[in-house]
């Protein structure tokens, strides 16, 4: 059996190895620390699920969120935020852009497998 492809996208690399360290066994998992490397990865490699910082230099998490469901070709791939903004504007701004579910850090990782189950097939 196929695993699901995950795409973990943080510029913090203590948040992506432990997203790793937690899906690692379960899934396919594959990190990048910019906005900019999201829709390119996306397109090629076709992640099943996106876990997805709000805030990173460059391109921050909601414009790659706006990116990501602009493009006919990423718009269905489920993206979840990970983010340390904690505010429910914060939330309320990424579901509004298309996001599917939103985790606030500490990343708690019986809340990242919840996620995970509510929008993946099993």
């Amino acid at each position: 059996m196929n695993k699901a492809r995950i795409l973990v996208v943080d510029d913090d690399p203590f948040c992506s190895s432990l997203l790793l360290s937690i899906l690692g066994d379960d899934y396919q998992v594959t990190t990048v620390n910019s906005g900019f490397d999201v829709i390119d990865i996306s397109g090629v490699q076709c992640p099943d699920f996106i876990f997805l910082d709000i805030m990173m230099p460059g391109k921050n998490g909601y414009q790659v969120l706006k990116d990501l469901k602009d493009d006919p070709l990423t718009q269905m791939i489920p993206v979840i935020i990970v983010s340390a903004l904690t505010e429910e504007s914060d939330e309320n701004l990424a579901l509004r852009l298309g996001a599917n579910g939103y985790i606030s850090k500490p990343i708690i990782p019986t809340e990242v497998y919840a996620k995970l189950k509510e929008h993946l097939p099993q």
